[in-house]
């Protein structure tokens, strides 16, 4: 044999082991655990917020803003408030701890914004208050020397909107989709945070329009690539179409191309309001979401109230809608996992806790942080939950 031959047998078996090598299972399982639960002023337990801004900044975890039922549930009259409180989770190896010198608030009360976190901060875009939807965007970042929370104005987003999701790569921000005041959205766009005058640049618009999505940025077989996962559409008849899909944006090309459906490996399911984070060099984790069984029979309950035609059917269609949302059983909870490389899902466990929806997951030290949101149709809970990736 001709001893050339050596070095390129060598190389492909190498190139061979290691292409191997990055398709395996990036997470076999997740351990957790309650690292906090969130606290009032006063010290008491909080009942918890959805729609909370969550993000890391110079190594804390900012908690900020949402919407709850401080008084009673929506179902007997409750009125939902809005938070414009900012909670500051500081870590000491394994203790973290609440900082209860935190001063700082939001510019304004909000909820259901999008947020992400970047190097110079935690970015948010829209929202909704008691006003309606919001327009606006800010830059959180934690001073540690005067324990606050500076906020930031960035440029207004193009138009109002809430449940929308946000990634970042770099210093650029990417927002996709949303609700506008009347139907979802199928904008896209990037803030580049590096410019002297950022401004809201338009990119190709998504596949179909959806909000409460879950986006990662990931790296994929070509590089980093914009991974949106799920979400929900507004139609006219008021029932949300959810969906299972997956579209990924390559950022090179600038095009949008459809991946495999999300599913646990076997049986696809529909995924909206959920959480993810990257892990590792090729996964996509997503955690908790709603798969839109019960979601769909409460919207169809609301529909027949609207239209019902005496005062006697619509008081027995809200004790039916009443009588299934006091006994939800709680959301998706399974963990799931895509692996960018072979376009493949599966699973790889379930929440050992009632699943949270409308609040985004970060990483944290490599660790997932997943605080607040909504557990049950208008229950929220307190509990920061810290999952340890097992590989």
């Amino acid at each position: 044999m001709n001893k050339s031959i050596f070095p390129l047998l060598f190389i492909s078996l190498i190139m061979a082991t290691t292409d191997a090598f990055s398709q395996k299972k990036e997470v076999n399982h997740v351990d957790w655990t309650t690292a906090a639960q969130l606290q009032n002023s006063d010290g008491s337990l909080s009942i918890g917020y959805a729609g909370p801004i969550n993000g890391i900044s110079n190594e804390v975890l900012i908690v900020s803003g949402g919407a709850n039922f401080p008084d009673k549930m929506p179902w007997e009259g409750g009125k939902k408030s809005y938070s414009k409180t900012i909670h500051v989770l500081e870590k000491c190896k394994d203790q973290y701890t609440w900082n209860n010198e935190v001063k700082s608030v939001l510019p304004e009360a909000i909820a259901y914004c999008g947020s992400t976190s970047t190097d110079l901060g935690v970015v948010y875009v829209g929202g909704e208050n008691e006003n309606g939807l919001s327009n606006k965007s800010y830059l959180l970042k934690w001073n540690a020397a005067k324990k606050e929370v500076e906020a930031k104005v960035l440029p207004d987003f193009p138009f109002a909107i809430a449940n929308i999701s946000l990634t970042h790569i770099g210093k650029t921000v990417y927002a996709v989709g949303g609700d506008e005041a009347a139907k979802s959205s199928d904008f896209f766009a990037s803030l580049d945070l590096n410019e002297a005058n950022p401004q809201w640049k338009a990119l190709p618009n998504l596949p179909l329009a959806l909000a409460n999505a879950v986006v990662i940025a990931q790296k994929g077989k070509n590089g980093v690539n914009i991974y949106v996962v799920g979400g929900r559409t507004k139609t006219a008849s008021g029932i949300s179409d959810l969906h299972n899909t997956t579209f990924v944006f390559d950022v090179k090309k600038q095009i949008w191309e459809a991946a495999a459906t999300i599913s646990d490996g076997k049986n696809s399911t529909n995924f909206s309001a959920g959480a993810g984070v990257a892990v590792g060099t090729h996964s996509v984790l997503i955690v908790g979401g709603d798969n839109g069984v019960i979601f769909h029979q409460i919207e169809t309950y609301l529909s027949q109230i609207a239209q019902a035609e005496s005062e006697e059917l619509k008081a027995e269609l809200i004790a039916k809608k009443n009588k299934l949302v006091t006994n939800h059983p709680g959301f998706f909870n399974g963990i799931l996992l895509y692996n960018t490389l072979t376009n493949e899902w599966s699973k790889v466990g379930e929440l050992p806790f009632l699943p949270h929806v409308t609040t985004p997951a970060v990483l944290w030290d490599k660790k997932i942080i997943l605080s607040n949101g909504e557990i049950k149709p208008g229950i929220r809970t307190p509990n920061v939950m810290l999952g340890t990736i097992k590989k």
